[in-house]
């Protein structure tokens, strides 16, 4: 008898210590993960942003966004870096939509309308695709900043503790509008809602203009002129933008100026897209911000893409080699033809 309630206490003894023993590897595995993730935000993320090589920035998002976010399953929050793999990721699915866009019109002019309708069948999966990144990056920064801080985006201001809090809070909120556009773009497949416009332009109010670039107030501009009713009062939308540019000049970052050209193209205004562009071309030289070479790039990505989507509208043709800001009409454009197979005999 003694031995058998000697057993069976051991028996239970092995029991809750296993367990203790199991919880506490769950909670060290917890531990080490977080301590991984703010490592990689800290010192690697961060830097990423100081290159200027836009397609290489999205391709880090494609490759380590499973790695990184299958850190879920060790009870970690990798949502704040969640945001920037999303976003990063989200930019490939859009550039290859633009390129399929670029393809259909070509296509079209051409008569070609077996290619035609294929290309656009690629842009509407590739736009689909983006949208349902962006989306999944947003929802990020909701489960960050609004679940895990209690701070609703547009209603109540989040307390950044890092220059990375507040990159995140307003790539997420960028974010969240092209997941909108990208939707649309897409029929709405993915149901990307229509309030994120409304929560974005208010909760960039949180952010420090001057800090960032004129980024946050030129955004706001850009969605009052998307918005009915929802600039009333605010002023002229498009000098608000380019009084932000002034401000980007001065930051060295020139994402307001890819913000003015995006705004433009959506209202398909194309005296107020030319100036965007030209306004961006003759900025080509001015000093860049050395730790966020990335989004300076990414708004040259920008400009780049709609001057080249408008090109190829008019022309058949993408922007040609040397010639951002000019355009067809206003004098001949010297092309670039590559070699000759006559200069080679």
């Amino acid at each position: 008898m003694k031995v058998n309630r000697l057993l069976r206490w051991s028996l239970i003894s092995v029991f809750i210590t296993g367990t203790a023993l199991l919880s506490g590897c769950s909670q060290i595995n917890k531990t080490g993960a977080n301590i991984a993730l703010r490592f990689t935000e800290n010192h690697m993320i961060m830097p990423i942003f100081k290159i200027d090589d836009v397609s290489m920035g999205c391709a880090s998002g494609e490759a380590l966004t499973p790695l990184m976010m299958a850190t879920q399953g060790l009870k970690a929050d990798p949502h704040e870096i969640g945001v920037v793999l999303y976003a990063s990721a989200g930019l490939c699915a859009e550039q290859r939509a633009l390129e399929y866009e670029l393809r259909y019109m070509r296509s079209s002019r051409a008569n070609l309308i077996d290619d035609a309708q294929d290309a656009r069948i690629m842009q509407k999966r590739e736009a689909e695709l983006a949208a349902r990144r962006q989306y999944e990056a947003y929802n990020h920064l909701v489960a960050y900043f609004e679940v895990g801080k209690k701070s609703p985006i547009g209603t109540k201001c989040p307390k950044f503790k890092r220059d990375f809090d507040e990159v995140v809070y307003m790539l997420g909120l960028i974010t969240g509008v092209q997941a909108m556009v990208n939707d649309i773009a897409a029929q709405q497949v993915v149901g990307v809602p229509k309030d994120i416009a409304a929560k974005v332009e208010r909760a960039m109010q949180c952010l420090d203009n001057n800090k960032w670039w004129g980024t946050p107030q030129a955004t706001r501009a850009v969605i009052w002129t998307l918005l009915p009713g929802a600039g009333e009062g605010k002023g002229d939308p498009w000098e608000t933008i380019k009084q932000n540019m002034r401000v980007a000049d001065r930051g060295g970052v020139r994402l307001p100026y890819a913000l003015y050209a995006m705004a433009a193209q959506a209202k398909g205004d194309e005296e107020l897209m030319r100036d965007a562009i030209r306004a961006y071309a003759a900025t080509q030289e001015s000093a860049v911000n050395p730790d966020f070479r990335l989004v300076d790039k990414m708004a040259f990505q920008i400009i780049q893409n709609v001057s080249d989507r408008y090109w190829t509208e008019k022309t058949g043709s993408r922007t040609p080699p040397g010639s951002l800001g000019k355009f067809w009409d206003e004098k001949p454009v010297q092309q670039d033809d590559g070699v000759q197979i006559d200069d080679l005999l």
